[in-house]
């Protein structure tokens, strides 16, 4: 299994700019009742602020004050730190290209 490249600061900026024209195009929630905007929201957050796996569990993998939490969020954070760290596999497409995908 080949890796990915680090992406590089403008490919950074591109993907950000493809989460967030995307962001009002998908359905807000997914038919299992997940939250594809707070998905989205923090794909964002993880690519803008650059944050280490450890900084991506606090926000995003435990509880909240309202005694949420959610798989899916955590998992797509991951996602895209991995795709910032140049972890994913070269045939795994970026965080924004799933959305892409289901965007009305």
């Amino acid at each position: 299994m080949n890796q990915r490249s680090k992406p590089t600061p403008e490919q950074i900026e591109l993907e950000i700019v493809r989460l967030k024209a995307v962001h009002p195009q998908v359905p807000t929630h997914s038919f299992f009742g997940d939250d594809n905007r707070a998905a989205i929201d923090a794909q964002i957050r993880v690519l803008e602020e650059g944050m280490s796996l450890d900084e991506v569990h606090e926000a995003f993998g435990e509880l909240t004050e309202e005694g949420d939490f959610s798989q899916n969020t955590l998992d797509c954070a991951l996602t895209a730190h991995d795709w910032l760290n140049g972890d994913l596999a070269a045939d795994e497409a970026s965080p924004a290209f799933g959305w892409e995908g289901i965007a009305r």
